[in-house]
């Protein structure tokens, strides 16, 4: 394995234990408070002041704009679609044209600068360390987020379900609500406790034969990303990394 290979293991923000502190970070959308400066606020008997909402630059402002068209014109396509088109038509679009655009963001930007300002100047060091702190979890959110959807996609096995969970898929009734379902859930667990071993052995046995297949899948599936170069989404327990080598004593 390459030392670059591993370098980027060690740094993965999944991994590392000081991702936390390391994440960087980006603007929160306007107006949007998460349950860390609600609680904040709330404990402080404080309220944030209403802060500006940033302009967007020209490419989105030109894209906002012809979006519906879009739309209207391709009424199949994806967002992501709609976005190629966008950026296709502002390639071609003429120089006058994004001279104006420029020209309004510049403008706008000018007074949002002087109204942060004001924005940040009423803050207390309170209320920006709950900022602060609801920035780093967006941010973690977001990396979740996007390992999920990543493993996901690079078809990472999935962990089966243990004997308790295989007996409630047997008797548990299909298509409940999200409340049915944790009743029932509840009066499986009360069935599942009054199950004697033996009564129990056939689910345990295949959640044991199945976890003995994921374990194998996850292998064969971690050993394909090592060859792919994708270290991130390896278990760091099952890389092995070379031993330092001893260093020899100096002579006197």
């Amino acid at each position: 394995m390459q030392v670059n290979g591993l370098v980027r293991l060690l740094n993965s923000s999944r991994l590392c234990i000081s991702s936390r502190t390391s994440l960087p970070s980006y603007q929160l959308t306007p107006g949007l408070k998460t349950s860390a400066s609600l609680s904040g606020l709330a404990a402080s008997g404080s309220k944030l002041p209403e802060k500006p909402k940033r302009p967007v630059n020209a490419y989105i402002r030109f894209a906002q704009s012809i979006r519906s068209t879009l739309h209207a014109k391709n009424p199949k396509a994806s967002p992501t679609d709609i976005s190629k088109l966008a950026a296709a038509q502002w390639q071609v679009l003429d120089a006058v044209s994004k001279s104006k655009l420029e020209d309004e963001f510049k403008k706008e930007q000018a007074v949002w600068l002087q109204q942060n300002a004001k924005y940040l100047s009423q803050l207390t060091d309170q209320q920006k360390v709950e900022i602060r702190q609801a920035r780093v979890e967006k941010t973690e959110e977001k990396a979740k987020r996007e390992y999920r959807k990543k493993v996901k996609e690079l078809g990472k096995p999935k962990r089966p379900s243990n004997g308790f969970f295989l007996f409630c898929a047997d008797i548990k009734p299909k298509n409940l609500n999200k409340e049915e379902n944790k009743s029932q859930i509840k009066l499986m667990a009360q069935k599942w406790a009054q199950l004697s071993e033996a009564e129990k052995a056939p689910y345990t046995t295949r959640a044991a034969e199945a976890l003995v297949k994921y374990h194998a899948d996850m292998k064969q599936w971690e050993e394909k990303m090592i060859a792919q170069d994708h270290l991130d989404v390896i278990r760091r327990k099952h890389i092995i990394l070379p031993t330092k080598k001893e260093s020899k004593p100096r002579k006197q």
